[in-house]
């Protein structure tokens, strides 16, 4: 197995221990983020910030993939899957030592950790978006050496002071190690130099940080000078082992707590600064599980540890009795339970968890605040579903699991522990679909392992569209309000007000996120406010019963799934949920005419922004319009955004435009022959003849313009092209769509021009276009116009004008997904620079995309650069495959051949050279030219 160190500088070993070579600095950062988290996607996006920070360069997906390929020539072809838009390090996590650390500390196995370490995580890397990891890592390795060494003091105090002064003189500022040396110099007789440490280490915080030392390390002199019993040798039985004085009730073994380790960190950072501390989130996040890890790792430092549980108490007057029966107080004469519990406390280190806060608020807020004020040496650490409004009160959010590492990775526990005859490594992206329609939540995909017992991972997929129903049996040990997750929602949803929960119920028709202003467009009622809308929203987050996130315009609000499902439940039980849904679909109708009106002019970048903001909340009104039958409602929400099937590759708007067809009359002709239009869009990207025909089939129409030029355009019929565009255009117009007529313009008229070879009259058609599109917008339709005038010039032997014609093009700034041949133009460029083995990469990371993407009526453009540098380099035969291909492709091959012999050998004539074997498919559509594409340039790269 392939071995990754991120301790130390990055590195790779194989099966055999030999190290692989993995490429400059940059290679190895990206080979640094995925091996983070193998087997999780990582987007694109948060690749390249980690690796270069807030403002990567433009160029920045391209480097990646050249970055991508060089590992994969290293780890193995298989190593680095790609996901969409994103990638995945496909290794089990036991390949990375990072990885393996942390199992090690989640499993409490400290020394295990610590072998792991060879040195400072990726030592001699610039990865501006990794510097919190690395810090991370190097506070949980302190926290580790921490314990390590208190346990050494304790068994052999000499061999420690060594390892402890270097520590020391390391990290002056940590409190913890100055007091393992402290304790250690005084267990070997040297009170004198024990107190001599405590005065170095106040003169570093008072001269430096004009701060004194804190309660710990003061109680500890005052110990040494008293020369305290209990600063002494731990006392041992006859047995060796260590005497237990520690007091509490918490649970002596937890099972293992995944992906918490930096949550765990925080709570024991606010701990040391506060003296109530709140864990909140929703129900089923794992609040309970989270505290009780935190207070056994907090409670080894300290005194003793106490859980109380509220969940079962039915008022506030409650509480009190509850702390005192767990601690052991008696109320006396004269005094409450509440002075009676402090008064017990108050000369004792000890730590009290109070779980289960958020029905009894006001007596858990009474009683964290009693304790607080009236025992110094005393911490409350709470778990609720909102604050408990104690004073001083430190609220830490418990945030859900990352779906693709820590989530997956319980539910593979779980499931193992369920059922032997799960096979969870068989099933990962299954596993990892789960976790994200779950949110993450550990509650849920627990209830959702256990399911294993009865219905196989696929099985389960196919029930998540009613989470509710399959979260139904947890473990008979959880409490009832846990057994199921409609019963740890239905907890949270009784503490709201009536109110409250009807405005809950009413934002469950949102679908992903929204904003302040769309709550106020569709969920308030008539005589409420703006001001109790924004209360009621405040409300909700504060009982963690909406999250909150960041967004381009402001703050943006989120319901769980788990949460709006039941939230939905409620709205239709309370027979609302058709007037709530209308008000939905209203306010998605004003939000597409914005975006549409941005999408056709400068501003193109921020609504294409903007629509994927909106994109959730649209597909749920798509989908009610379509069930609903509401034909003209799916209309006029889809047809303003129709050009991104052809924009951006939307797919899912041609699958759209396939339902919408369901719904619309036979007679009414237009919308009928529209939708049949745009739903044969994604078919003819694909190259999908088959699945055109049979949509066509389904609806007729075949006679008309629109649809005569889809099919001319899949089929690659120049002639016809070139005869139908100018209707298919005018048809358009006559439907009130220019932009959509634009679009056709440049795909079809002016592509017909080229591909007949009228190229004088595709220069005269399209240059006025590109100034239009330059002074005007939108982006996208100049880069096409570029493009189209870059060829042009190519094929009419005006290599240079070509050349600054594409240079132009990589410069315009286009949304993000915008269909683009950069990389073939870029990979011509580079190539005659004469830097080979860049453009090939260059050219088969696009080949790869167009394969995972299916996007095949762009091949020939891959195909066109792939043949021109197989002819410069001599091997026609290599070419002759793809050119087999271009030349299916009409009029646009012959001229591609052209221009390959006016810029290099003649593709007929050129000596074969040494033809290397290509290990897939010759065959001559477009994805079988571009599988042999792909394999000859990657045996070029690896020549």
């Amino acid at each position: 197995m392939v071995g990754i160190r991120l301790f130390g500088e990055v590195g790779a070993t194989d099966d055999r221990g030999r190290p692989l070579d993995l490429g400059p600095a940059k290679c190895q950062a990206v080979l640094a983020v995925l091996a983070l988290a193998p087997r999780s996607a990582i987007p694109v996006s948060r690749i390249a910030e980690a690796v270069w920070g807030e403002a990567p360069p433009r160029t920045a997906q391209k480097t990646l993939q050249s970055y991508v390929t060089r590992l994969r020539k290293a780890l193995g072809n298989d190593s680095i899957v790609r996901a969409g838009a994103a990638y995945r390090l496909d290794m089990p996590g036991e390949a990375v030592d990072v990885v393996r650390f942390r199992k090690h500390l989640d499993a409490g196995d400290v020394d295990a950790a610590l072998a792991e370490w060879t040195g400072t995580p990726l030592a001699g890397l610039d990865v501006p978006g990794l510097t919190a990891t690395v810090e991370g890592l190097l506070e949980q390795r302190l926290s580790a050496l921490e314990t390590a060494l208190g346990r050494q003091v304790d068994d052999d105090a000499a061999a420690a002071i060594g390892t402890l002064t270097e520590l020391t003189a390391d990290h002056p500022f940590r409190e913890g190690f100055w007091a393992l040396l402290m304790t250690a110099l005084y267990r070997l007789g040297r009170q004198a130099d024990a107190l001599a440490a405590f005065q170095r280490v106040r003169s570093h915080l008072v001269d430096e940080l004009g701060v004194e030392p804190g309660r710990r390390l003061c109680e500890l002199e005052a110990r040494i000078l008293d020369q305290s019993p209990s600063l002494g040798a731990a006392q041992r039985s006859q047995s060796g082992r260590e005497d237990s004085t520690r007091r509490g009730n918490l649970p002596a073994r937890l099972d293992r707590l995944i992906g918490r380790a930096s949550d765990l960190e925080t709570i024991a950072a606010a701990l040391s600064t506060s003296a109530v501390v709140t864990l909140v989130g929703p129900g089923g996040i794992g609040k309970t599980r989270l505290g009780l890890a935190g207070a056994q790792a907090w409670g080894d430092g300290w005194g003793e540890a106490w859980f109380v549980e509220l969940a079962g108490l039915a008022s506030s007057a409650d509480v009190p009795r509850a702390v005192a029966d767990v601690v052991g107080v008696a109320e006396g004469p004269g005094r409450t339970t509440t002075q009676a519990v402090v008064a017990a406390l108050r000369p004792r280190r000890a730590l009290v968890v109070i779980d289960n806060c958020e029905h009894v608020l006001e007596g858990a807020a009474a009683m964290a605040t009693a304790l607080a004020e009236g025992c110094p040496d005393l911490r409350v650490l709470a778990t609720s579903r909102e604050r408990l409004g104690a004073r001083g009160e430190q609220l830490l959010a418990v945030p859900p699991l990352d779906t693709a590492g820590p989530a997956a990775e319980l539910f593979a526990e779980r499931a193992r522990a369920a059922s032997r005859t799960v096979d969870v490594e068989a099933h990962g992206a299954e596993i990892q679909e789960i976790c994200r329609a779950l949110d993450g939540v550990p509650l849920a995909i627990e209830l959702a392992a256990a399911r294993t017992t009865t219905l196989t991972v696929p099985e389960i997929v196919g029930r998540l569209d009613d989470r509710l129903r399959l979260l139904t049996r947890g473990p008979r040990t959880n409490a009832d309000r846990h057994r199921t997750l409609r019963a740890t929602i239905q907890w949270s949803v009784d503490l709201l007000t009536p109110e409250l929960r009807t405005f809950f119920a009413r934002l469950s028709v949102f679908a992903g996120g929204f904003d302040l202003p769309a709550v106020h467009r569709v969920c308030a009622e008539p005589g409420l406010g703006e001001a109790q809308v924004e209360d009621l929203l405040e409300d909700l987050v504060d009982q963690s019963m909406l999250g909150v996130e960041p967004g381009p315009a402001g703050r943006r609000f989120r319901l769980l799934e788990t949460l709006r499902e039941f939230g939905a439940a409620e709205l239709a039980a309370a027979g609302v949920t058709g007037q709530v849904a209308r008000r939905h679909a209203e306010w998605c109708l004003e939000e597409v005419d914005h975006i549409h009106h941005r999408l056709v002019g400068q501003a193109e970048v921020e609504g294409f922004a903007q629509l994927g903001a909106l994109w959730p909340n649209l597909r749920a009104a798509v989908d009610r319009a379509c069930r609903t039958g509401d034909h003209l409602l799916a209309d006029a929400l889809v047809r303003p955004l129709a050009a991104e099937v052809t924009l951006r590759r939307q797919g899912e708007i041609g699958e759209w435009a396939e339902r919408i067809l369901t719904v619309v009359p036979a007679d009414d002709v237009d919308r009928v022959v529209f939708w049949l239009t745009w739903a044969a869009h994604r078919y003819m990207h694909s190259g999908d003849r088959h699945g055109y025909e049979l949509v066509v089939g389904r609806h007729g129409h075949r006679d008309h313009p629109l649809i005569a030029y889809t099919r001319a355009y899949l089929y690659e019929d120049s002639p016809a092209l070139s005869s139908v565009s100018p209707a298919a255009v005018t048809e358009l117009r006559r439907m009130g769509e220019p932009h959509l007529a634009s679009l056709v313009e440049l795909a079809g008229v002016a592509s017909g021009l080229m591909a007949t070879g009228q190229l004088a009259a595709f220069d005269t058609f399209v240059a006025p276009l590109a100034a239009r599109y330059r002074a005007d917008g939108p982006p996208a339709m100049l880069h096409l116009t570029l493009l189209g005038l870059g060829y042009s010039a190519l094929f009419q032997g005006r290599t240079q004008d070509a050349d600054d014609i594409f240079d132009q093009m990589s410069h315009v700034d286009v949304p993000e997904r915008t269909f683009s041949v950069n990389r073939p133009v870029e990979a011509r460029a580079v190539f005659r620079r004469g830097d080979r083995s860049r453009a090939y990469a260059i050219l088969r990371d696009h080949v790869d995309d167009l394969l995972e993407t299916d996007v095949m009526d762009t091949a020939r453009l891959a195909a066109l650069e792939f043949v021109t540098m197989l002819s410069a380099l001599g091997r026609a035969g290599d070419a002759r495959p793809v050119q087999r291909y271009l030349e299916t492709t009409g009029g646009f091959g012959e001229l591609a051949a052209l221009a390959v012999a006016a810029d290099g050998d003649p593709l007929t004539t050129a000596p074969a050279g040494e033809a290397i074997a290509p290990p897939e498919s010759t065959d001559t559509d477009a994805r079988g030219a571009l599988e042999h594409i792909r394999g000859v340039l990657t045996s070029l790269l690896s020549g």
